[in-house]
């Protein structure tokens, strides 16, 4: 080949894949809990969803806009610690650098983490895309006595650096017209003599017009495979086989784990000697509240006390404040609408269907207003104010040691506590985990034992009428269930080393009002979207089964579980029904037969077991095949349909042989 290129030109990775995009795209990335959604929500006047904890993106998020009067695709990208990556989430945020054309990178920096965001913007650089690197969170670091030569760090970096406080807004002003003039630099670490003289030997595969970025090379021989189907297709098979025996043979010097530690040492190097030029540390800084209420958060005796009474505050503002709330909503505007509906409605079919007891307005628009509505405000009032003050992440800490029998550690609280908001985000947040195994397990556990906010705050409201012990027994047989459970399935998984267990722990902080209540009102609004639809849907069902008579033949085939083994009315039969649809619409229907009298103490507890413990709604059954495959899944909810009967059967044969 009579033409060469050097390793350090810049020419992005994807250009060779998409050379003729239709539109700019601009990914936004930086290390995990550094503000990126923040970011596209400001520069897209979309709704992203962030919390004051890692992993809150665990797939890219997509918007298209006009930027400057430009057509541009933002992208918000999983946070990442390295473009060597160790989870699913990380490598979604990768192949979005490395396959498609990416034209500009918002690269998000954490003043707090001055030297592991140089670390990573060095990768990042080497892909040879122009970035602006935005340094946030500048307000905390001043607070904490730390100041940034941010005027400095440009220079050494070689791209634009803004300080912003994206909470707040500050440094967020042009940000768009400073991205899109945004321009490219090489890398600024340089390696060992014998790496760069393997990425030069690289790069003089290919001709000069056409030349991979640094950071490709680099990927491409740390044993990346999309780096490495990108190079095959640009260089063809005759020059690819070269290439790969040029690398083998450089692995005969260098091993495969010498080289990762060597780049890894180079990085850390130059971030540390940087770190130390531009930042200056005030000489005495008081550790203030944030601190000391992070540190008994995570104590392994104070924490558990704090968890305790985070549980109470919740149980009785759901079961206390939600009711008030539905009790204020039915007598004032749904319960004078529905009989003036149901006085209009003279044709007795119409008149069942519309408010009947299996009603589309009753059981469905109501429902879902009354009875879910006030209990989603609260649960998420709550919940978003524990995320927003960054709590989470210490109970990830407090929890590592209970989960180690499961074979997982305390980063799998994340999505466990994301499965009490929607169990099928918790289990696409599963990818976080490093093994194939923790997701397989924790997938479970989620299915098993997590109710999703919806049917936690209707379980809640219940506990609120009915005696304490039904709550206890309720919770104990549930969490015993759920560790026996775990504890199997992780001895029936092969062995496996144990994972590692690394949590950023972000710095504790006053709660942003704005963003509780905005986060709230949009998860609010994404349950009505989703599953308004679904209630009447429901509603529609068991109107169709009881008019055709199947209901009564469903009964009649499920009579010797539903009243034999669990010792329940036949009516229980229709909630089970509604709960295949999707747990929150059985839930709020055994509500209603709780608060209609229709069930004895045994019954409610008995009930609440079998419905807790019961296989997980169609979409978290759907999420698990693409997650875990069509195996896994179906062997997942056909145990978890025999245990939880099995728990509910027993638990009410005990309460019976006791009394």
């Amino acid at each position: 080949m009579s033409s060469s290129c050097h390793s350090t030109a810049v020419v992005t990775s994807s250009q060779a894949t998409d050379a003729t995009p239709t539109h700019r795209k601009i990914a936004i990335v930086g290390l995990g809990n550094v503000g990126k959604s923040l970011f596209f929500n400001a520069l897209t006047g979309h709704y992203s969803f962030v919390a004051n904890y890692p992993h809150t993106t665990i797939t890219p998020n997509r918007q298209q806009i006009t930027l400057n009067q430009q057509p541009v695709e933002m992208i918000d990208t999983p946070g990442l610690a390295s473009l060597t990556v160790q989870s699913d989430d990380e490598r979604a945020t990768l192949d979005v650098l490395l396959r498609e054309s990416v034209q500009h990178i918002l690269f998000c920096g954490d003043a707090l983490r001055l030297q592991q965001s140089l670390v990573l913007l060095a990768q990042v650089l080497e892909l040879g895309i122009p970035t602006l690197f935005c340094l946030n969170k500048s307000d905390e670091a001043a607070r904490h006595g730390i100041v940034i030569d941010t005027e400095q760090l440009a220079r050494a970096v070689g791209v634009t650096v803004v300080p912003t406080a994206a909470p707040h807004g500050r440094g967020m002003e042009r940000l768009g017209e400073r991205l899109l003039l945004a321009h490219a630099n090489a890398g600024p670490v340089h390696y060992l003599r014998t790496i760069e003289e393997m990425l030069s030997q690289l790069g003089q595969l290919f001709p000069v017009e056409n030349c991979p970025s640094r950071g490709l090379l680099l990927q491409f021989l740390q044993g990346d495979g999309t780096a490495s189907a990108l190079l095959a297709a640009q260089l063809g098979e005759d020059l690819f086989a070269q290439a790969t025996a040029m690398v083998r043979t450089f692995f005969t010097k260098v091993p495969l784990a010498s080289l990762h530690q060597s780049l890894f040492n180079a990085r850390e190097a130059w971030a540390r000697h940087l770190d130390r030029q531009v930042t200056k540390q005030a000489e005495v800084t008081v550790p203030g509240f944030s601190y000391w209420a992070g540190w008994s958060a995570r104590h392994p005796i104070l924490g558990w006390p704090i968890l305790f009474a985070i549980l109470w505050v919740t149980f009785y503002s759901v079961g206390g404040l939600a009711s008030q709330i539905a009790n204020v909503l039915s007598a004032w505007i749904f319960d004078p609408l529905t009989n003036a509906i149901g006085a209009w409605l003279t044709d007795p079919f119409l008149h069942d269907m519309i408010v009947g007891n299996f009603g589309l307005l009753t059981m469905g628009l109501i429902n879902a207003i009354v009875t879910v509505v006030p209990i989603l405000v609260v649960f998420f009032l709550i919940i978003n104010f524990l995320e927003d003050v960054g709590y989470l992440p210490n109970l990830s800490v407090l929890a590592t040691r209970a989960f180690a029998p499961f074979g997982l550690t305390g980063k799998a609280v994340l999505p466990i506590i994301l499965g009490t908001g929607c169990n099928t985000v918790a289990t696409l947040t599963s990818r976080i985990l490093e093994t194939r195994a923790e997701r397989i397990i924790v997938s479970f556990l989620i299915a098993l034992g997590v109710p999703c906010a919806v049917q936690l705050g209707v379980m809640l409201a219940i506990f609120s009428t009915a005696p304490f012990s039904s709550l206890l027994i309720v919770l104990g047989t549930v969490l015993a269930t759920t560790i026996v459970c775990g504890i199997a399935l992780n001895r029936l998984m092969p062995k496996r080393e144990a994972p590692a267990f690394i949590l950023e722990l972000p710095a504790l902080r006053w709660p942003n009002g704005r963003n509780i209540v905005q986060k709230t009102y949009y998860r609010i609004e994404a349950f009505l979207l989703e599953a308004m639809p679904m209630f009447v849907f429901a509603a529609a069902l068991m109107f169709t089964l009881e008019k055709t008579g199947l209901l009564l033949l469903v009964k009649k085939w499920l009579h010797p579980v539903i009243t034999g083994f669990l010792s329940m009315p036949d009516k229980v039969t229709e909630v089970f029904i509604l709960v295949l649809s999707r747990r929150e619409v059985g839930a709020v229907y055994f509500k209603d037969m709780v608060d209609k009298g229709e069930l004895d103490y045994y019954q409610i507890i008995t009930g609440l077991v079998v419905m807790t413990l019961f296989i997980p709604c169609i979409s978290n059954t759907m999420v698990m095949i693409k997650e875990l495959g069509a195996r896994w899944a179906i062997a997942i909810n056909l145990a978890i349909i025999a245990i939880a009967i099995l728990m509910g059967g027993l638990v009410d044969f005990l309460m019976r042989l006791v009394s």
